[in-house]
């Protein structure tokens, strides 16, 4: 790729909105046939309106700034790159090519995450956030537009643009605040206290958990040393961790560090990100996220130590954000239309159903500020921890979706009772009772008969009629 960004996209052939179909049945061609640029401009004739062959160059050109294509004196070439796009065909691939290469791709994302623009108004944005390239351009913003409308984020009702579902969950990943750290890659100190935008102290620990400014748990630093006392293992997809505390003072105790761990095997809430530290460097190698499987206390040598269990996740920090934030989200405003109970089982992969729901339990029981939604109150055991859970209303032995819609926050006992039919919910949040008065059980719960939930002050996080509807019929109750 060329050095330095460019100042503005070039359009593709077959017309906004189709740029990739062209480009998928173009790069098809150069990589089946290694073509001469003579065969090039022939093709590119013979399957579209082209005329120009300065502005079939052009256009080529844009495809080598972006790193889709090669262009020797000879032969016409795809990149590495570009076989991986035309493999696959997956438009994030080629929307990272464009936004790396080009400035203002993610600037119009950005843009219509506040609502439908005109391409005068993504072009006020460009220009506003571009100020020092002097971008003035007023055919560019249609340019913009039509490549990601061919890539599926956007979709336009003029004179008005919107982003698609897809494009707004792109649009949220690529505005979240992450650092840019490359796996494999060694960073000083200071570097990551520059990414992390946070201070660590004298040094890095093995296990460093960071706040934000409310105090709340925003993510944790995991680093393994090479020489470090406790022998981890971390080759392979799958490895074991062993938890803060020397040798030399015995026993580990649940520190802060082995805390925020141990919660994370019960629930993956916060990105952990994992370095190594080889013995003959100060420097750090960024090895990705990992998800903290399963935690144990067991004896080691002559002490009891805290082992953790780690898989390594094949996703960015901003996917796991997203994914996070999907439990909130993924249900459309619109009380016309009946959300699916069920999650599409081909939707997620493994990694990614996790990261969903073990943010579920964090969701729901914020939602409803830490009490329960039948009696009201927040619970708390004698360490000071709040139990109150996170029920399906639909079950996730169902597989009922993990949506802030399909939950409710509860004490374990009305959980229980919720979960085995003795209570259910109205369609306007009214508490219903199981009429099984011969039931040890039935003079405890019937006081509750057409009390009302305490639920979410936001509507769109309130239980939704399909979920709760589904559950009085797997229980019996006749809707009211």
């Amino acid at each position: 790729m060329g050095g330095g960004k460019r100042n503005i996209a070039v359009r593709f052939f077959g017309g906004a909105g189709n740029y990739t179909v062209v480009l998928e049945r173009f790069c098809t061609y150069v990589l089946t046939e290694n073509p001469t640029e003579t065969g090039v401009l022939e093709w590119v004739k013979a399957n579209t309106r082209a005329t120009s062959d300065e502005g079939i160059r052009d256009r080529l050109a844009f495809l080598e700034s972006i790193g889709l294509l090669e262009l020797e004196s000879e032969r016409v070439r795809l990149t590495q790159r570009g076989i991986e796009w035309l493999s696959e065909t997956d438009p994030e691939i080629l929307y990272e090519l464009l936004s790396s290469a080009v400035y203002g791709f993610d600037t119009v994302l950005e843009a219509l995450l506040d609502g439908p623009k005109t391409d005068g108004e993504l072009g006020d944005a460009i220009e506003s956030k571009h100020s020092e390239i002097d971008w003035n351009d007023a055919s560019g913003p249609a340019q913009y537009r039509g490549w990601l409308q061919s890539l599926g984020y956007v979709e336009r009702t003029a004179p008005e643009n919107s982003l698609t579902d897809s494009g707004r969950k792109l649009a949220r990943r690529r505005s979240s605040e992450h650092p840019h750290l490359e796996r494999g890659e060694f960073y000083a100190q200071t570097e990551l206290e520059d990414a992390f935008d946070t201070s660590f102290g004298s040094y890095i620990k093995g296990i460093s958990p960071r706040t934000d400014d409310e105090g709340s748990l925003s993510y944790i630093i995991l680093k393994a040393r090479e020489d470090g006392p406790y022998g981890d293992e971390i080759d392979g997809e799958r490895f074991t961790y062993i938890g803060e505390g020397v040798p030399e003072k015995g026993d580990q105790r649940l520190t802060g560090a082995n805390s925020a761990l141990v919660e994370q095997a019960d629930r993956s809430t916060v990105p952990v990100y994992f370095f190594y530290q080889p013995a003959d460097s100060d420097e750090l190698r960024y090895e990705g996220l990992v998800d903290v499987v399963g935690s144990e206390r067991v004896s080691l040598g002559d002490r009891m130590v805290y082992r953790f269990t780690m898989d390594r996740l094949e996703i960015e920090p901003a996917e796991f954000e997203a994914l996070s934030e999907s439990v909130s989200d993924d249900i459309a405003d619109d009380e016309t239309d009946e959300p699916a109970l069920t999650d599409d089982e081909a939707e997620f992969t493994e990694v990614q159903r996790r990261v969903r729901s073990s943010a579920f339990p964090k969701k729901v029981t914020s939602a409803y500020d830490g009490r329960c939604a039948i009696c009201g109150k927040s619970r708390e055991s004698p360490d000071g921890t709040i139990d109150i859970e996170a029920a399906h209303i639909y079950p996730k032995r169902a597989n009922g979706r993990d949506n802030v819609r399909n939950g409710l926050a509860l004490c374990r006992l009305h959980h229980w009772a919720f979960d085995t039919g003795w209570l259910a919910v109205a369609d306007d949040y009214r508490i219903l009772v199981a009429d099984r008065p011969n039931l040890e059980g039935y003079e405890e719960f019937a006081p509750l008969e057409n009390e009302s939930l305490t639920l979410p002050d936001a509507e769109d996080l309130r239980p939704h009629a399909t979920f709760l509807a589904a559950h009085r019929d797997r229980h019996g109750f006749e809707s009211p």
